[in-house]
C-alpha cells in the first residue's frame, strides 16, 4: 500500500490489477487511453462495464475544451489528494501540476493546506481550496462561497470543478480502499506529460491572476 514516507513495492493490493494484454477489448482501448498506463487505472478497470466509459469522462478533466483553467483543475486534484489523504493520487499528479508551473513552495502549501502565503497563492486559488475543502470534509459548500466561486469562476468553471473534484475524490477512496502500490518510474514522463498537454499549458500562459 502507498504512503506518504514509504514507496516501497508491497504488492499487497486487495484488488488485481487489469492486464491490458488479457483484458477484453473495450476495456484494453480504455487502459491506453492516456499515453502511460497507471495502476489505478487497471484497478479500477476491474469493472468492465464501468471502466470504457469513465475512461472518456476523465478525459474530460485533461481536455483542453473544459472551462475550468489547468492550473485550477490541478489544484482541485491537490488538494483533494491531501484532503482524503491518497499519497498514490499526489504522487500521480504532482508531475502534472509541474508542468502547469507550479513551484517546490506551492506545492507544499497545497499539501498542508498554508494556502495564505500572497506571494505563492491568489485569492482565486485560495476559494477553490475552501470549496474543494468543503466538499472533502463537509460533502457540501456553503452557499456564501458557492455564489462567490459562481461569481469569480463563472457557472461553467465552476461546474466543471464540482466534476473534477468527485472523480478524484472517487479515484482516491478507491486506491486507498483497495492499497494501491506507487507505479514504477515512467521514462520521458515530464516529456510525455509537456505533450500530451501543450494546449493547455500554452492557454494557462496567458492567464495574469
Amino acid at each position: 500500500m502507498t504512503s506518504w514516507e514509504n514507496r516501497d513495492m508491497t504488492n499487497n493490493h486487495l484488488l488485481p490489477y487489469v492486464d491490458s494484454a488479457t483484458a477484453p477489448e473495450e476495456v484494453s482501448t480504455a487502459l491506453k487511453t492516456l499515453p502511460f498506463e497507471r495502476n489505478i487505472f487497471k484497478l479500477i478497470a476491474n469493472a468492465p462495464t464501468f471502466f470504457p466509459t469513465f475512461m472518456k469522462l476523465l478525459t474530460c478533466a485533461w481536455s483542453p475544451e473544459r472551462s475550468l483553467r489547468s492550473k485550477d483543475w490541478q489544484l482541485v486534484v491537490l488538494r483533494t489528494a491531501s484532503l482524503l489523504d491518497a499519497p498514490y493520487e499526489w504522487d500521480v499528479n504532482e508531475p502534472v501540476a509541474r508542468v502547469f508551473g507550479y513551484t517546490d513552495a506551492q506545492l507544499a502549501g497545497l499539501r498542508s493546506g498554508d494556502l495564505s502565503s500572497t506571494e505563492l497563492f491568489s485569492d482565486r486559488q485560495r476559494l477553490i481550496s475552501t470549496v474543494v475543502e468543503d466538499l472533502c470534509l463537509r460533502d457540501r459548500v456553503n452557499k456564501d462561497t458557492v455564489l462567490k466561486a459562481k461569481q469569480v469562476l463563472g457557472d461553467e468553471a465552476l461546474m466543471d470543478l464540482f466534476y473534477t473534484q468527485s472523480i478524484y475524490a472517487f479515484l482516491a477512496r478507491t486506491m486507498n480502499s483497495c492499497l494501491i502500490d506507487f507505479d514504477a518510474p515512467i521514462p520521458g514522463l515530464e516529456d510525455m506529460l509537456r505533450k500530451y498537454n501543450a494546449t493547455t499549458i500554452e492557454q494557462e500562459s496567458a492567464y495574469t491572476d
